[in-house]
């Protein structure tokens, strides 16, 4: 068989820059003062003339790299490399607002393809993995800090990837930052990036090639990509009634956001947060929005812990979602209908409720995007319509136990929603704090809405304008004992806001009307969607 039990390990480096700007040198500006003066007298101060100059200079940042040793290797079957390769990536901007560094696999010139794909037979490929060993080949990759950085100031590493290699990313995801309130200028911050390799011994022989592609976001700057937990950072670009698609770090699932007629910037699309489900990260202070903590009062003392100022939630056993998979709108095992204090969540899988003509018809469900898309709508439709997860109101507000919250109108300060984003908030008797409310008078839905336990809108259209652009309210239906209820029909989403020991406010509507200030116990299992702070 000669050389065909060899493997050829490749990977390329690719960098992208977040936009093209050129550095603009500033020229010596030199100001001249004319001085008049009289043969007979002194200068005066009406005898001068002040030639005033200004200039300002624009914010740009770039970034670059030096491939120092080539991500090229000859391999054998069954072995493990690691340090294949070295690039030094510099990236320098020209203020002290901070800065981050993203990842993503690029195979293919695909992004989010973190696979080597066998350049002869594209059929072969490696995963991405962190194997030394064993049945399964991967690849992974880790960054490093220059020990003789002339940087004032090094770029942090994350700690996935620092010093120690790290899954090639399927999505964006930061690898390295720089904090507000140090600069680049000079030389600029530079670190490495570099991979490991494993092959088994029966993977099939050939060329085998890779792409990491990297970008830089800054505050200034409209970014490449929009991130739920970096809102602050792009908040202010949105106008009134546009949406832009924004990814969740925690998971890498991406949502839809718009900035409705309220002001507000509001998810419009549901909450898919697999609480304790696989692939998610760990629920802190970084990423989550639980960065207050209720101390004293037992609402999040459960479950929470802190580590060099981190706050981390860890749901109690009952919220992972994997053991509440919703199939054939049945939920196993039984929802708990005896508990409203402990988080319970379900994942409603790949489902899609795209509304129909008739506003008092149950919506039409589609079991893939596929079939939604199969049945003439569009991608980004059927995204808006995606059903998500459901959350009872302890897993929404990110509490292992939510007894001791129990006055009417009192306000959850933590949820399960992004860093930078929270619940609604919702109240019966002050539309001020009824957040629902005036999203609803926004859209121009206002019959009725000094009352918010009232139907409101309902036959001014307001029924199949809430579900239609921008706001795509889904009809998702709720969990109330072991069965899906109302799917297709009805959509119910969670609030902030109390409204007794065992109920808390919601968003519903109905055939029957819109309630901006409904409540359910606590225990039922609704939607969630977010808006930003």
């Amino acid at each position: 068989m000669g050389e065909t039990n060899k493997t050829n390990s490749y990977t390329e480096f690719f960098y992208h820059t977040f936009r093209n700007i050129l550095l603009i040198s500033i020229p010596l500006v030199i100001i001249s003062a004319i001085i008049l003066s009289s043969l007979h007298s002194s200068a005066t101060d009406s005898g001068s003339s002040t030639d005033q100059i200004q200039f300002s200079l624009s914010t740009s940042c770039t970034v670059s790299s030096v491939v120092d040793e080539a991500h090229t290797k000859v391999i054998s079957n069954g072995t493990y490399h690691s340090n294949v390769g070295k690039t030094t990536i510099t990236t320098l901007c020209n203020d002290g607002n901070g800065y981050s560094i993203y990842a993503n696999g690029f195979s293919n010139n695909e992004e989010g393809n973190n696979k080597l794909i066998n350049a002869e037979h594209p059929e072969f490929s490696i995963d991405t993995g962190l194997n030394t060993s064993g049945s399964t080949s991967a690849w992974a990759m880790k960054l490093n800090n220059i020990p003789d950085d002339p940087s004032p100031t090094p770029p942090t590493i994350e700690t996935l990837y620092n010093d120690t290699y790290g899954l090639v990313p399927s999505y964006w995801t930061k690898v390295a930052s720089k904090a507000s309130g140090t600069t680049d200028m000079d030389e600029g911050s530079s670190f490495t990036t570099t991979y490991a390799i494993y092959t088994t011994s029966n993977q099939h022989s050939g060329t085998y090639n890779g792409q990491v592609k990297y970008v830089l976001t800054h505050p200034s700057y409209q970014p490449y990509v929009y991130y739920m937990q970096e809102v602050d950072q792009w908040k202010n670009a949105i106008a009134t009634g546009e949406s832009v698609q924004a990814v969740d770090l925690r998971d890498g699932k991406q949502y839809w956001v718009t900035k409705l007629n309220d002001g507000n910037i509001w998810m419009t699309s549901n909450l898919d947060l697999d609480i304790g489900g696989t692939g998610v990260a760990a629920l802190t202070s970084e990423n989550t929005d639980i960065s207050t903590i209720a101390s004293g009062s037992g609402i999040y003392v459960d479950g929470y812990t802190e580590s060099n100022g981190v706050w981390t939630w860890t749901p109690v056993s009952t919220a992972i979602t994997s053991n509440y998979h919703i199939s054939n709108n049945t939920v196993s095992p039984t929802w708990p209908t005896d508990s409203h204090t402990i988080p319970y969540s379900a994942e409603g899988g790949d489902t899609y409720y795209y509304y129909t003509s008739n506003s008092t018809s149950n919506d039409t469900r589609y079991n893939s995007l596929k079939a939604c898309k199969d049945a003439g709508h569009t991608e980004a439709e059927c995204e808006r319509y995606f059903i998500g997860d459901y959350y009872n109101w302890s897993a929404a507000i990110a509490s292992n136990n939510s007894a001791d919250i129990s006055t009417d109108n009192d306000r959850a300060t933590n949820s399960i929603c992004p860093k930078g984003w929270r619940l609604p908030n919702a109240s019966s008797t002050d539309n001020e704090y009824n957040e629902f409310g005036r999203m609803l008078y926004g859209a121009g839905i206002t019959a009725a809405l000094s009352n918010g336990n009232d139907s409101v809108g309902y036959k001014d259209g307001g029924f199949n304008k809430i579900r239609s652009n921008p706001y795509y309210l889904v009809r998702s239906g709720g969990i109330y004992g072991s069965p899906l209820y109302d799917t297709g029909l009805s959509g119910v989403f969670q609030s902030s806001t109390v409204n007794s020991s065992t109920k808390a406010y919601d968003l519903s509507f109905l055939s029957t009307g819109i309630y901006p200030a409904s409540n359910g116990g606590r225990y039922v299992g609704r939607s969630v969607r977010c808006l930003a702070r």
